[in-house]
């Protein structure tokens, strides 16, 4: 039998779940010794009698032959070393004891050959953190073509198109609220394009809704101050279905809120969302399908942005960021000549829309020449998802014409 498996695996504690192929659904995995919880903690045990490693179970902290590892998730993202019963172990083959414990609970005699793909998402994705999970597995034995790694936000956008159409109809919202802060965010379904574009849009609320309120006595302040982000975010917006996650709501403080505000929409609380997003991604991604969606995160460019230029007498496009790309990994640079004209043009096209617009930036005081001697540098970067910093240099042309070192530049909201 082949596994499709999704987890989420965080500082504080790590949830599991597999895909069933028989039903299309996805099944929580018990990860404590009592075979009640589906999560446990993001730490691993090491029995100094067995010499093994262990699931983590809170009996350990007290048993003075079982040495805990509860940074693990620290050392994932750092990728040091740890001496264990004066053994040095790497981060990569202490991920790999751990991730063959997880497993383990799925079925005591699953090997590495019996994961089909796995899918991690995490809370942010860090580059190191990636490679390291990525290391860890691969360390146990599961190949790099068969796993995936994303963050909360893009493990959700999968979750929600592997939902019955109608929620997802509109727009859908998310409101993420833990000890690190509250944000809330928005997903916009690109409905008339193949494949599907969904584009995540975040706000952040800490400063409003602060998990502190949560020890006070009374929970009147953090109900009033939800309820005035939900009637900020969501006045006159076209929402189909919100879900609420994350520790800050535990409890029924916010039921009240997300019951007035549930009139023509889906309401969904729970704390397992990632990790079922982790199996639906999975699943989409080894067993087929992923390939309908164009996914775009809260830090990837939801549009593309191309210099327009004629070489060898064919009009063509510079690429300078792509839909999808990482805002901070798109941008370049390029040498133009200009002829007959003192304008730059850029072709800018959005993931929800089906037209592309052309952006013309004018050097002003740059003479306009026909005999192709005016020659300038085009800088392309991105401070943000949401805008272009076009930086243009005067470098003149050799002998014929000394540069007069004048710069341009214009920010293009895309």
């Amino acid at each position: 039998m082949e596994y499709i498996v999704g987890i989420d695996l965080c500082r504080d504690f790590t949830q599991l779940c597999i895909f069933n192929n028989e039903s299309n659904t996805v099944d929580s995995v018990a990860l404590s010794s009592d075979r009640q919880s589906a999560r446990v903690k993001t730490a691993i045990t090491y029995s100094k009698t067995s010499k093994d490693f262990m699931v983590y179970s809170p009996l350990h902290d007290a048993k003075p032959d079982c040495e805990v590892i509860n940074n693990l998730y620290d050392l994932a993202l750092t990728g040091e070393s740890v001496t264990i019963d004066d053994e040095e172990y790497s981060s990569e083959r202490l991920l790999a004891r751990f991730f063959r414990r997880l497993f383990y609970c799925i079925n005591r005699e699953i090997e590495a050959k019996d994961i089909k793909g796995v899918a991690v998402t995490v809370k942010n994705l860090d580059l190191n953190l990636k490679k390291n999970l990525e290391s860890g597995l691969a360390y146990y034995g599961i190949h790099p073509e068969k796993i995936r790694i994303c963050d909360h936000i893009e493990s959700f956008m999968y979750y929600v198109v592997m939902q019955n159409k109608d929620i997802w109809i509109n727009d859908v919202g998310l409101f993420d609220f833990d000890k690190d802060g509250f944000k809330y965010y928005v997903l916009h379904f690109g409905r008339k394009q193949q494949p599907m574009s969904i584009v995540a849009e975040n706000s952040d609320f800490s400063d409003t809704v602060k998990y502190s309120m949560l020890s006070e006595e009374d929970d009147i302040r953090i109900k009033y101050a939800f309820e005035s982000v939900c009637g900020i975010m969501l006045h006159k917006q076209n929402i189909s279905a919100i879900y609420a996650t994350g520790d800050g709501f535990d409890g029924s403080w916010a039921d009240e809120i997300l019951k007035k505000i549930s009139s023509g929409r889906r309401i969904f609380k729970g704390q397992n969302l990632y990790v079922k997003a982790a199996a639906y991604v999975a699943h989409l991604v080894f067993d087929g399908g992923s390939e309908n969606y164009l996914i775009i995160g809260e830090d990837d460019l939801k549009s593309s942005i191309a210099l327009r230029v004629t070489s060898h007498k064919e009009q063509i496009e510079l690429p300078f960021g792509k839909v999808g790309q990482k805002y901070y990994e798109a941008g370049g640079s390029c040498e133009i000549i200009l002829d007959n004209t003192n304008e730059i043009d850029f072709m800018i096209h959005n993931a929800l829309k089906k037209d592309s617009f052309c952006a013309i930036m004018t050097l002003d005081a740059l003479p306009t020449r026909r005999n192709k001697t005016n020659r300038v540098s085009v800088e392309v970067r991105f401070p943000s998802r949401d805008a272009a910093v076009v930086t243009v240099k005067d470098v003149g042309f050799g002998e014929i014409r000394k540069t007069d070192y004048r710069i341009w530049e214009q920010v293009l909201n895309l």
